[in-house]
């Protein structure tokens, strides 16, 4: 890869790096060397001011002495003999009065230490000032040698830090930068070659060699990088193609969209808008220049067939035609998902197809996880319903006909069993007549068929009796209310008293549930279960009926178990079909429709009714029905 434009200019790290120390490499010897110059200039000084000391120690009293006696001679001597001491370069001696008595030497233009010292004689017992002694040293000789030690120091410390630079530039280019140059090109060879192709080895770029460093840490890493890359790049181009070909071959059609666009547009209008529904409503225009930023990025088969297009790019130029007034709504509803920050969007809608047939489709509109943010892919599904549309409509309007034929028929049946009773009851009242008038006269052969007469119009009447229940359990109109199932019961139980009381029968009853139903018929639901379990009942041994109930997932689940004759487990599905028995009238009377007027009782309810039993041993009843949310179980009164 090429470096940008922009870039600033090169500057390798081995020479920025040799510049840096030997920066500090320099300074730091500078900074020790001016501190030994320092100390060296220091004690010069000091040896210079122990000199003027010992000047002061050695000739003050012979100086004081000859001034005296006024010795000129010998004073010039004197003073000629302290010049002449390294680093002097004036001696002077004055008298009080200020008076030359003797010097030797220049004065000294440059930076001087001078030592004046007082010449004091004692006579007649007193201290009496006789003149000074100025002695002059020269500096310039100290600074000339601590200047000529500088330079050597900076001389000599200049060349150890080249040579120690030139030493660490070759090593750190050896160690350090070089190395990482060829990793730098092995780098950029990869930027040019991609993961295409096997990726060369960073260690055999830096070299074989023993030493385990940071370097050949970084070229295994390196090396481990791009093994995993390639093998991710690999894995990425077997997903991406798996998903284009999901994408092409999904019989659902798919569109790849970038809703970048709109989602810059929506949040332009964020400042000033508070509601966006609101300001489509004012704005309708608004979702039409919307939908038009909308770039397509793909589309599958599927789409065309559903758009009955011959090809992509036909399908895009007449994009426009394919909108209808509901698949504005519809996108309208996709802006405000994205307004609110919603990633998923199921909704029905409609196209068109090229060549304008409308079509109802179930649209599907998701964002995924990566594009969040930017909006650049999101996925629409349209799942094309237009003939489950039609099925549901002719479904509808058929369910529609069978439930009138079906209340045709239950108005049938009603009115049948009902304008039969009236022939029935002639049958059987003239039947008795007949017996009456023709009792003497008849032979026993007519008797017993008047007897199966008589018999034969009782049942049909039982059976008309018992359609009317039928009839009237399924139809019932009246508005569904709170239950006491415990007052049911009572109700129940007081209908049949005397059954119950002829069988020596034992009812045991739990807490019953209050529920939500038809209290007359579910008062005589109890009344035929109950009546049931005392007919079926066993020679052998008295009734006992037990009655309970539970919490169900669909309200409550009722039981009602007696220790009767029972049946075979075959038959527990056709004892509650109308006029199924398992046993002849002669047995046990009864037209055969209690248990089917029970479950439709049941069903009226929303309920299932069942039956569990094993010959001999009894038979248990199951059914549900809705539980009353406001009210709770209360124990039973019976």
């Amino acid at each position: 890869m090429s470096a940008p434009a922009t870039a600033s200019v090169r500057r390798p790290v081995a020479r920025r790096l040799m510049t840096l120390l030997g920066a500090f490499a320099c300074l730091s010897g500078l900074l020790a060397s001016a501190l030994q110059i320092g100390i060296e200039y220091d004690r010069d000084v000091g040896r210079l001011h122990g000199r003027l000391d010992q000047i002061e120690a050695g000739y003050l009293d012979s100086i004081r002495e000859t001034v005296w006696l006024q010795d000129t001679e010998r004073l010039g001597l004197l003073v000629m003999g302290i010049h002449s001491l390294p680093d002097l370069a004036l001696v002077e001696v004055r008298d009080q009065g200020g008076a030359v008595l003797a010097t030797a030497g220049i004065p000294e233009p440059g930076p001087t230490l001078v030592r004046r010292s007082p010449l004091e004689y004692r006579y007649d017992g007193r201290m009496i000032a006789i003149g000074t002694m100025t002695v002059t040293a020269r500096l310039s000789g100290l600074h000339t040698r601590a200047v000529e030690r500088a330079w050597l120091v900076v001389g000599i410390t200049v060349v150890l830090v080249l040579a120690a630079s030139a030493f660490l530039y070759l090593a750190v280019h050896h160690l350090v930068t070089g190395r990482l140059q060829r990793l730098a090109r092995l780098a950029r060879t990869l930027g040019h070659q991609g993961l295409s192709e096997p990726l060369p080895e960073a260690t055999a770029a830096l070299g074989r060699s023993d030493a385990a460093d940071e370097f050949s840490d970084l070229a295994h890493a390196f090396d481990d990088m791009g093994r995993r890359l390639r093998q991710s790049f690999v894995a990425l181009q077997d997903s991406e193609a798996r998903y284009r070909d999901l994408f092409t071959g999904s019989p659902v059609a798919l569109w790849e969209e970038d809703f970048s666009a709109v989602k810059e547009a929506l949040d332009g209008l964020r400042p000033t808008v508070s509601d966006l529904d609101a300001h489509l409503d004012a704005a309708p225009e608004t979702v039409a220049r919307l939908a038009a930023q909308v770039r397509i990025l793909d589309v599958n088969e599927a789409t065309l067939a559903l758009h009955r297009a011959n090809s992509k790019q036909d399908l895009l130029t007449g994009l426009p035609s394919t909108f209808t007034a509901r698949s504005l709504a519809s996108f309208r509803r996709e802006l405000l998902a994205i307004w609110h920050g919603e990633t998923e969007l199921t909704l029905e809608s409609e196209v068109m197809t090229l060549d304008g047939d409308p079509r109802q489709v179930v649209v599907r509109w998701s964002v995924p996880p990566d594009c969040h943010d930017t909006l650049a892919r999101v996925f629409v599904a349209l799942d094309d319903i237009t003939e489950r549309k039609a099925a549901e409509t002719t479904l509808a309007i058929t369910v529609e006909k069978l439930m009138q034929a079906n209340s045709e028929l239950e108005r049938f049946t009603w009115v049948a069993a009902h304008d039969l009773q009236e022939p029935v009851r002639n049958v059987v009242s003239f039947a008795q007549l007949l017996e009456r008038h023709l009792g003497p006269t008849l032979d026993a052969e007519a008797k017993e068929f008047l007897a199966y007469l008589q018999a034969a119009a009782m049942r049909m009447h039982q059976q008309t009796a018992g359609l009317l229940t039928y009839s009237r359990a399924g139809g019932s109109a009246r508005p569904f209310e709170p239950v006491d199932m415990n007052r049911a019961l009572a109700s129940a139980m007081a209908a049949l008293a005397a059954p119950i009381a002829e069988a020596n029968a034992t009812v045991e009853a739990g807490p019953l549930p209050t529920v939500s139903g038809d209290p007359v018929l579910l008062a005589d639901l109890l009344r035929d279960l109950l009546s049931n379990a005392v007919k079926f009942r066993r020679p052998d041994a008295a009734p006992v009926i037990r009655i309970g109930a539970e919490p169900s997932p669909s309200g409550w689940a009722f039981s009602i178990a007696d220790n009767g004759i029972g049946f075979d487990a075959r038959f527990a599905g056709e004892i509650f079909v109308v006029f199924r028995r398992l046993h002849g009238p002669d047995r046990y009377p009864g037209a055969g429709i209690g248990l089917a007027t029970c479950r439709r009782i049941v069903e009226r309810h929303g309920g299932r009714i069942r039956a569990e039993s094993t010959p001999g041993t009894g038979t248990t009843i199951t059914f549900t029905l809705p539980a009353d949310t406001m009210t709770h179980p209360t124990p039973a009164s019976a």
